[in-house]
C-alpha cells in the first residue's frame, strides 16, 4: 500500500472515529440516565426497550435502578431519581404524581397501555365453549358445581395476590354478587402458586375461575375469558376498596392508568427524549404475546427487549425519528 493512501486511510479511520464519538456525545442530557427496572416482567421489558433505543439511537448513556410504584415515585418526586419509570401504575401513587406535577419535579409524559392495565375475573374459554350462556359473573351463581372441590358444597374463586388492593376489592365485590353463598374465596398465596393452580387446571381441562391482571405472560400463553361486570362506578364504590366494607356494591374493576413518569431534567433539558417517551405506548394484547414469548423461551428483560426491537419495528418506530430509529436498527444483533 503507497504512502499517500495509507494516510488517506487514516485520515476517513479518524473522520469515522470522531463521528462515533459525536454521535455518542449527542445525548440532549449531559449525565447517565437512570430508568426504574421494577420487580415485574413488562416493566423490566419495556425499561430495557426504552434503555436501547436511548443509548442506541439517542447517543446516552443508561443505568438501571431497581424500584416499585411507590418508591420510585417517591425518590423521583423528592429527588430527581431516577430519571423515567417506564410502567407505574399510577392509581398506586396519585397523591406522589400530584405533588411533583406541583412542584414541578416529576411529569406524566404519556400512558404507556392504551386500555390502560386491566384487572378483571376469568375463566378459560372451554368453560365458555361447554357453557356458552356464562356471559357474566352473576352467571357463575347457576355453575358453582363446575368449580366444586373435593370435600366442599361450594365452588373455589381464586382471589388477587394477598397484599395487593384487587385482594379486598374481590371479596367485596364476591359478597356484592351474593358468589360468596356459592363459592369459597381462597388466595393461592403468591403470584408463582396463583399461575401454577391456573395453569395446573388448564393443562387438565378443569374449570377454574380466578382472578388475574393484565398484561401478563399468562393470558398471552392460554386462551381466557374476562367475565363481564357491572361497570365501575366511583362515586358508590369507595366502601369496595376497605377491608371492612359492610355494604359492597355490584361493581366492576377501575381501570387502571399505568403510565411513563418521568422527571423534569428529561422534560425541561431533553425536549426530543420527552417526545418519544411521551409516544411510547403498548396494546395489552401486544405485552401479554410478548411475555408468552419470554417465558417459552427462557429470555430474561433484556432478551425479550431486543427481541421486541428486531420482530415488531412497525410498533416502535413511530415512537421516534427516522434518523434514530435507523441507529438503533442498525445496532440490532
Amino acid at each position: 500500500m503507497s504512502k499517500s493512501v495509507r494516510t488517506v486511510t487514516t485520515l476517513a479511520a479518524c473522520i469515522l472515529s470522531v463521528g462515533a464519538l459525536t454521535a455518542q456525545a449527542s445525548c440532549e442530557l449531559d449525565e447517565t440516565i437512570q430508568i426504574a427496572d421494577m420487580s415485574w416482567a413488562s416493566a423490566s421489558t419495556i425499561a430495557h426497550v426504552e434503555s436501547k433505543i436511548l443509548e442506541h439511537g439517542f447517543g446516552c448513556k443508561t443505568q438501571f435502578v431497581p424500584g416499585d410504584t411507590v418508591t420510585t415515585a417517591t425518590t423521583m418526586v423528592k429527588k430527581g431519581r431516577p430519571h423515567i419509570a417506564p410502567e407505574l401504575w399510577s392509581s398506586n401513587a396519585k397523591n406522589l404524581i400530584a405533588e411533583g406535577k406541583e412542584k414541578g419535579t416529576a411529569y406524566v409524559a404519556g400512558n404507556v397501555y392504551s386500555g390502560g392495565g386491566i384487572d378483571a375475573w376469568w375463566v378459560p374459554k372451554y368453560v365458555i365453549e361447554q357453557h356458552p350462556d356464562i356471559k357474566s359473573v352473576e352467571d357463575l351463581a347457576r355453575y358453582s358445581e363446575l368449580f366444586k372441590t373435593p370435600g366442599t358444597d361450594k365452588g373455589r374463586f381464586y382471589n388477587s395476590i394477598p397484599g395487593w388492593a384487587t385482594e379486598t376489592r374481590s371479596t367485596n365485590l364476591m359478597h356484592a354478587y351474593g358468589l360468596d353463598k356459592n363459592f369459597n374465596v381462597v388466595s393461592a398465596g403468591s403470584g408463582a402458586a396463583l399461575d401454577a393452580a391456573i395453569v395446573s387446571n388448564y393443562k387438565r381441562r378443569i374449570p377454574i375461575f380466578f382472578y388475574y391482571w393484565g398484561p401478563s405472560a399468562l393470558l398471552g400463553k392460554y386462551d381466557m375469558v374476562k367475565l363481564d361486570m357491572k361497570s365501575y362506578d366511583p362515586a358508590n364504590d369507595s366502601c369496595n376498596a376497605e377491608p371492612n366494607c359492610k355494604n359492597p356494591v355490584t361493581s366492576g374493576f377501575p381501570v387502571a392508568a399505568v403510565n411513563t413518569l418521568v422527571v423534569s431534567k428529561i422534560k425541561d433539558q431533553a425536549p426530543s427524549i420527552y417526545q418519544f417517551l411521551s409516544k411510547v405506548q403498548f396494546e395489552n394484547d401486544t405485552v401479554n404475546k410478548l411475555l408468552a414469548w419470554g417465558e417459552d423461551n427462557s429470555a430474561d428483560p433484556e432478551q425479550t427487549a431486543e427481541y421486541f426491537l428486531k420482530s415488531q419495528q412497525d410498533i416502535w418506530t413511530a415512537w421516534v425519528p427516522k434518523d434514530v430509529a435507523d441507529k438503533v436498527i442498525a445496532q440490532l444483533k
